[in-house]
């Protein structure tokens, strides 16, 4: 150890986690070694002084603010909220996804999703803090482990919903009146009373919300004339007309 080594010892356990973030290891390795060795050492005195006082247990460290936390923390996080808020439209709109799109997409979804993982997992591995504050609480815990699932659902939402939803909103597209199967569907909060298109040879499954009494007035399945728009990523559904 040089003369100018820092003396870890003084350093609380939140300052020796900033140090193993921020050092330079191929520079100072010795020092990297010290400062980890340190901070395992500290930690577990931690530990002993707890079980000591009568097995208290000690609150969970806070979450790291935003300006805390390491750049691909906050990519990863932001990279959620994108996709979680993007598929809140597709909720409102009533859109069939061509199956040319939903086709060739698959291959995306995983890869993105593979990504998305891999890139989880690297965070934790050097975002200290918020590794330490995800292992304070079983839901910590959880998520390091289902948030790859996580993230394999939100890719699949996004390419294949969101995405062809947002495409066919600024693309060209035409008004058709499709003939289409239909069956009634169970009740959802926000649509109560709803019928589920049936998929067409180019065009996956979709649904529309009707009232009460049109709904009452048609039989359990059948055939309606489906009213919208047409573009290359699918159909945006308008309305319905009811057979006479």
């Amino acid at each position: 150890m040089d003369d100018d080594s820092p003396d870890y010892s003084q350093y609380t356990i939140a300052e020796l986690e900033d140090v193993l973030v921020w050092i330079d290891q191929e520079k100072w390795p010795e020092r990297y070694l010290e400062a980890k060795a340190m901070l395992a050492k500290k930690i577990k005195e931690r530990a002993a002084k707890t079980n000591s006082e009568g097995d208290q247990v000690l609150p969970p460290p806070p979450k790291p603010k935003w300006s805390e936390q390491l750049l691909i923390t906050r990519i990863l996080s932001g990279s959620l909220m994108v996709m979680a808020f993007s598929v809140i439209p597709t909720l409102f709109y009533k859109f069939m996804v061509a199956k040319s799109w939903t086709a060739n997409t698959m291959g995306v979804i995983w890869v993105l999703a593979f990504i998305l993982a891999i890139t989880w997992y690297l965070c934790l591995k050097k975002d200290t803090k918020f590794m330490r504050y995800l292992e304070a609480t079983w839901r910590g815990q959880l998520a390091i482990v289902t948030m790859p699932f996580l993230y394999l659902m939100f890719s699949w939402m996004f390419i294949d919903k969101s995405l062809p939803l947002a495409l066919h909103m600024v693309l060209a597209k035409q008004e058709v009146r499709y003939e289409m199967d239909y069956e009634k569907g169970s009740r959802r909060k926000y649509c109560s009373q709803r019928l589920e298109i049936i998929e067409t040879d180019e065009l996956e499954y979709g649904e529309l919300c009707t009232t009460e009494s049109n709904r009452n007035s048609l039989p359990e399945s059948g055939k309606i004339t489906v009213v919208g728009t047409r573009s290359q990523f699918g159909m945006l559904i308008d309305g319905f007309i009811l057979p006479r």
